[in-house]
């Protein structure tokens, strides 16, 4: 008999006889297979915090599976049923994580989709790092924006999957195990296009709890860096991993002690990242040019308004405002597009503005253009 578990983006995970079941939609084509295969087999020598593949399976002779160790939750169940964790919590579940990531990249293997889901505890309290590989996260259909707030912007902006985006994604869960929520929680009424805007150009706010050590706000927040190169590679500590510290009167995990590891860890995270001595400055670097976008004339269709226009840059990710005159403004993702169609009332007089970004803190905008006489104040 099996138990449905938890459904993700695009595969179902079953409790059957004792262990669980990841179940795909579909099969696995000959090179991905190939690939997570090689991947499972470096994974299963590993000591550190991994949980690895036991085998794959085909169900029904049409879908292929992953079976693997039942563990007791996850950390989204966790936060969700308990709320935030404490500091001291989250001080060894970062040493614990960052050693599993250290430990999968010195083999040549990465993550490509750490969330607060993928965390598990084993039925001792051990955390473990769950659900390694890119390749089984290319080949099937999913929704492109499911989970985009733990992807890193580079990733979100081009599709690449490097080490650095694991480094995001465990600052990510770290930012969510210490607030309960993600770096970029949804808005009500928020749009798409500005939702994914917001992601690829908004900081991500420090932590600032105030039982949590400014060391360890310090290492997630350069976790979560836009730029990657200013990401710190994981830190591998050569303890092996300990359960989370649990305060005694809550039930379901053990109240174990963290290990002092933990907190190395996370200075080593610190000193990844060292900074050039004073006496040294660094040469001094032109700033590039800001870029240009230049909105065209808009073509009036009647229900219709047809949008062109250039960019000096061709690594910006657009969005296109636009709003009846007097009206709030409205979004419409063009993503990587330099043309977008937007359908209006044949009455109404619009106004238009393009919005770019290519995933740092800064959105260049166009010109604002009107058809019909708009008056657009701004």
């Amino acid at each position: 008999m099996s138990q449905l578990l938890g459904r993700g983006p695009v595969a179902e995970v079953y409790a059957v006889d004792g262990v669980a079941l990841k179940v795909f939609p579909g099969k696995f084509d000959r090179r991905a297979l190939s690939v997570i295969e090689r991947e499972r087999a470096r994974l299963a020598e590993l000591s550190a915090p991994v949980l690895p593949l036991d085998g794959i399976e085909l169900v029904d002779g049409t879908r292929h599976a992953f079976r693997m160790e039942l563990c007791a939750g996850s950390l989204a169940d966790r936060v969700r049923r308990e709320g935030p964790l404490s500091s001291e919590e989250v001080d060894a579940l970062c040493g614990s994580l960052s050693r599993a990531l250290a430990s999968a990249h010195a083999l040549g293997v990465l993550h490509g989709g750490i969330t607060p889901a993928n965390v598990l505890f084993r039925a001792n309290g051990e955390v473990v790092l769950a659900d390694f590989g890119v390749a089984q996260r290319q080949q099937f259909r999913r929704d492109p924006l499911a989970g985009i707030e733990w992807v890193s912007p580079e990733t979100l902006r081009t599709g690449v999957v490097e080490a650095a985006t694991d480094v995001y994604g465990l600052g990510a869960v770290l930012h969510f195990a210490l607030t309960g929520r993600s770096p970029h929680p949804s808005r009500i009424g928020e749009l798409t296009g500005e939702r994914i805007l917001r992601v690829l150009s908004d900081p991500v706010p420090a932590v600032s709890r105030p039982d949590v050590p400014v060391a360890l706000s310090t290492a997630i927040g350069r976790m979560l860096a836009p730029d990657p190169a200013r990401r710190p590679a994981p830190a591998a500590a050569d303890t092996p991993a300990a359960p989370l510290a649990r305060p005694a009167r809550r039930r379901g995990y053990a109240a174990l002690v963290a290990a002092p590891a933990a907190a190395l860890a996370v200075v080593l995270w610190l000193r990844a990242t060292p900074e050039p001595p004073a006496s040294q400055p660094l040469p001094p670097v032109a700033e590039p040019a800001a870029p240009v976008v230049e909105l065209d004339e808009p073509t009036d269709l009647g229900d219709k308004v047809s949008l062109r226009w250039t960019s000096t840059d061709d690594r910006l990710y657009f969005a296109v405002n636009y709003w009846a005159e007097g009206e709030p403004s409205r979004t419409e993702p063009a993503e990587f597009s330099t043309t977008v169609t937007v359908t209006v009332e044949p009455d109404r007089k619009y106004c238009f503005l393009v919005r770019g970004t290519r995933g740092g803190d800064q959105i260049y905008e166009s010109q604002t253009e009107s058809v019909r006489g708009a008056v657009c104040h701004r």
